[in-house]
């Protein structure tokens, strides 16, 4: 039997490519990265005068052998002492790194520290909350 015109094919083959016309932009790639790293819940635990104790809760979406957490100081805080993290402070920023024993974090995985801090005066939360380089949402 006959072919019929490709003009009377109600399903002709696909021809050339498609390409968005002048002024669209490309579709952006897909992506298996999920969109943020990680997300962090930061806790005041406890409250004095010139002081203060709190955690840091991190969920992070990929697997971890090391971690590094950094944030900012909005009040001029300063970190006196770290448990389960090396802390180390610059200013108003401030880094939690791995201790050996919980260096590593299943993806979906979820690590915790705790600190205490000197204050004189407010005592805002911080930001920027950074995991190993990337931006976290904060919950």
């Amino acid at each position: 039997t006959a072919r019929a015109p490709a003009h009377d094919d109600p399903d002709p083959e696909p021809q050339g490519t498609a390409s968005p016309t002048a002024g669209e932009d490309p579709p952006a790639p897909a992506s298996s990265e999920p969109a943020t790293a990680c997300q962090v819940r930061y806790r005041v635990v406890n409250e004095w005068t010139d002081g203060f104790q709190a955690t840091v809760t991190v969920t992070t979406a990929r697997a971890l052998d090391t971690w590094r957490v950094a944030w900012t100081f909005r009040d001029g805080q300063r970190v006196g002492q770290m448990w389960d993290a090396e802390a180390a402070q610059s200013g108003s920023r401030v880094t939690a790194g791995a201790t050996d024993y919980n260096s590593s974090v299943a993806a979906g995985g979820t690590f915790a520290f705790g600190f205490v801090a000197d204050r004189h005066g407010a005592n805002s939360t911080p930001y920027a909350f950074s995991l190993n380089g990337r931006d976290c949402a904060v919950a």
